[in-house]
């Protein structure tokens, strides 16, 4: 009877002034906050804190036993509003409402883009819209002088990603590597050696070194590009298809410069010129896109 009479005279719990309705303020995406609300049981017992409506910012929680709301503020312009109802231990409750703004934090305020890149605010991120030649995240590579991984000494891109095309013998498509220990060979102008990049890049260059052995030797050859692997566009230098000279020794390299970078995930190399039979190692030089 004792248990049930104060049940019943017991007061519902009531919110301290430090908690009033309406905001808890203002902050910046990707501030860490600490906030509370707290309210007291008229009869000293303990209460617990439950969001009963609306929604707290994403990241945002709140502590059923303290009162404590924590948590990291998303990176967005909005406005939370939402409902806490606090409880007493006979089951008597006060309900009160809150809101919590949130402002996105301006991600290009540090300059993040180098080498002269111009920056381009997002949700809790930033792109960089790169000048030429540079790429990356922040523009901070060279694309001309980053390899895509073609070359042997490095190989990141696997064997299963290089194929040929009327190969001559036994040669196959990763025989094409640069500083591979032999090279591609061909049979004449109607094969090619592809490459499969595995994702699209934005190549801006190529390098050919010769076949292991003189007897095999591209002179010219041109190079096509595609990013589905069906539709395939040929490089040019203006409106004409661009020829590229090939290395006709075992060990020295030639470098070219595409005048115009372009976006690709498979590449050709196609015989033009060539002494016997056509023999190349390559590497192409990008970014990510």
């Amino acid at each position: 009877m004792l248990k049930l009479f104060q049940i019943v005279n017991s007061l519902p719990p009531v919110w301290s002034e430090k908690s009033p309705h309406g905001t808890l303020g203002t902050y910046m995406g990707g501030q860490i906050v600490s906030l509370s609300v707290s309210a007291q049981d008229p009869e000293k017992g303990n209460v617990t804190y439950e969001k009963v409506s609306g929604a707290l910012p994403p990241g945002v929680h709140l502590n059923k036993n303290t009162g404590a709301i924590t948590g990291r503020i998303p990176d967005i312009d909005a406005t939370y509003e939402f409902g806490i109802r606090v409880t007493d231990v006979h089951g008597k409750y006060a309900d009160q409402i809150f809101s919590i703004d949130t402002r996105e934090r301006d991600q290009c305020q540090s300059s993040p883009c180098l080498h002269s890149g111009t920056c381009i605010d997002d949700i809790e991120d930033f792109k960089c819209t790169c000048a030429k030649p540079y790429g990356g995240k922040t523009c901070q590579l060279n694309c001309v002088s980053s390899p895509v991984g073609i070359d042997q000494n490095s190989k990141k891109i696997p064997d299963a990603q290089m194929s040929c095309h009327y190969c001559y013998d036994d040669s196959a498509g990763v025989d094409g590597r640069l500083h591979a220990p032999q090279g591609w060979v061909g049979q004449n102008t109607n094969s090619w050696l592809q490459v499969d990049l595995g994702r699209e890049m934005m190549l801006h260059a190529v390098a050919n070194q010769g076949y292991a052995s003189s007897n095999y030797y591209i002179s010219t050859y041109t190079i096509k590009y595609s990013v589905d692997g069906n539709s395939f566009l040929d490089v040019k230098n203006g409106t004409s298809i661009m020829d590229f000279s090939g290395s006709s020794s075992v060990n020295s390299v030639i470098k070219h410069t595409f005048l115009t970078p372009f976006k690709a995930r498979f590449v050709k190399f196609i015989p033009k010129t060539f002494h016997s039979k056509p023999g190349m190692r390559v590497e192409l030089y990008g970014c990510d896109v």
